[in-house]
């Protein structure tokens, strides 16, 4: 049935290819303008629709950037309910930046985070900080070509490569897939820890990446369980047997739904769409779907859908059986230090101090 529905809408795929490439050969061509910034600019976007594992690939750059580097955060904070360029502060929520660059800005006290849907006012305004960032994270940034990075990173899903996939509708790209070679990086993230050497190779067969681009492949590590009512302490919950509703609001819950699987023998699920804000009525479809599970139920949830159910109106009873994962990027087969120098000798090279701060 999926698939004579995609067959449908191959022909509004077609339009969508074309219009998707003519506006980067304009972009390409100059037609178009793209503006440099004199700073170290880091892009971290997709061609897929949904999660392909950007926000971790991003706090992976800030943890090896900020100890160095002054460093900000540029998003178009996605989901949020507000308009025009905001410089994030304290009372900073879902609703008014987005739940990545809150989830980010929770973790980074020291970054400065910058939600605007046109990059060029967000980097105006971050250049004109005193002092301004010396370098730039752009989240989410790919097709948003009017800001040019100097360092292009592409995050493709190992359960969804992109040379399987198609342009939207009737597949989840949302450019052709020439549109890889922009990226300086390709990171096929998502595999599993036990990648194995073959099958590595056979992915770049089919990835065939320029002679320039260098490509890493990782895997999403999974943290102990934290209590969303305890943010404050490193409570954990041990893996005793009871039973679990797994709730999730992310682009591709799979994987998470794999690892929770190993916390009980009774796993009930609610799944959201991707960023979903979480209605009175969804929190108590969650709360009657808990009780109805027995009074040693708990909620497991993912650490994106912990930084928005954190700013509802939670009732006490259920937001103490709330549990989040913590997640954290590895790259695999030894490449992680070269990941890392490979974006340090980018931000060398083009900054007027190499350790500036």
């Amino acid at each position: 049935m999926i698939r004579a529905f995609r067959i449908l809408l191959f022909p509004f795929s077609l339009l969508y290819c074309l219009v998707t490439s003519i506006r980067n050969a304009l972009y390409n061509s100059g037609i178009k303008k793209s503006t440099a910034y004199p700073v170290p600019l880091i892009s971290v976007g997709n061609l897929t629709v949904g999660g392909t594992g950007k926000t971790p690939l991003t706090e992976l750059l800030i943890k090896t950037l900020t100890p160095d580097y002054n460093c900000a955060l540029l998003s178009r904070g996605y989901g949020r309910k507000t308009k025009g360029p905001i410089h994030a502060k304290d009372d900073a929520s879902p609703s008014t930046i987005g739940d990545e660059p809150l989830q980010i800005m929770q973790k980074f006290r020291d970054l400065t985070v910058m939600v605007a849907e046109k990059r060029t006012r967000g980097m105006d305004y971050l250049l004109q900080l005193n002092p301004p960032p010396k370098v730039i994270l752009l989240d989410d940034a790919y097709q948003h070509r009017a800001v040019s990075p100097g360092l292009s990173i592409l995050v493709t899903d190992y359960y969804r490569p992109i040379y399987k996939d198609f342009c939207l509708p009737a597949g989840n790209l949302r450019e052709p897939l020439a549109g890889k070679k922009r990226a300086d990086i390709i990171v096929v993230n998502k595999c599993p820890h036990n990648l194995s050497e073959t099958e590595k190779d056979k992915i770049l067969r089919k990835l065939k990446p320029t002679a320039q681009q260098k490509v890493f492949f990782s895997t999403i590590g999974y943290d102990y369980l934290k209590s969303l009512k305890s943010t404050d302490t490193r409570e954990l919950f041990g893996k005793e047997n009871k039973p679990v509703l797994a709730v999730t609001g992310i682009g591709n819950p799979a994987p998470f739904f794999n690892h929770v699987e190993g916390y009980t023998k009774e796993l009930e699920k609610i799944t959201f769409p991707d960023h979903h804000d979480f209605s009175d009525t969804d929190i108590k479809k969650i709360n009657a779907k808990l009780e109805k599970m027995g009074p040693d139920s708990i909620v497991i949830t993912t650490e994106k859908d912990a930084v928005r159910l954190r700013h509802k109106n939670l009732p006490d009873s259920l937001s103490k059986k709330i549990w989040y994962l913590p997640i954290e990027l590895k790259i695999l087969f030894n490449e992680q230090n070269t990941f890392i120098k490979t974006v340090k000798s980018y931000v060398e090279e083009n900054s007027g101090n190499s350790n500036v701060s």
